[in-house]
């Protein structure tokens, strides 16, 4: 396994996808929510907040991700769907 600074020097990302270092979170409803060790993961009101900070070409980018704790879909799930119903548009 290739420590950040490595990735970082062949890549230039540093934050990048490394799904050796994905855990797990449980939430409510025996959900269990995979999250990178870096993301910093907080419940508020009734919605889950994710938040991972990458640095790409030396710029410094902050990855939101806001849904809400008690949807039976994941945000996987719901992104599958806005693309499948974008590729919809183009096959009709």
């Amino acid at each position: 396994m290739k420590t950040e600074s490595e990735i970082y020097l062949e890549t230039g990302i540093l934050g990048g996808y490394r799904p050796e270092e994905i855990t797990q979170r449980r939430l409510g409803g025996g959900k269990i929510m995979p999250i990178f060790r870096d993301t910093v993961c907080a419940t508020e009101n009734g919605r889950i907040e994710l938040r991972r900070q990458m640095m790409v070409g030396g710029r410094v980018f902050t990855v939101r991700s806001i849904f809400d704790a008690g949807s039976e879909k994941t945000a996987t799930d719901r992104l599958l769907k806005v693309i499948d119903e974008n590729l919809s548009k183009f096959t009709k």
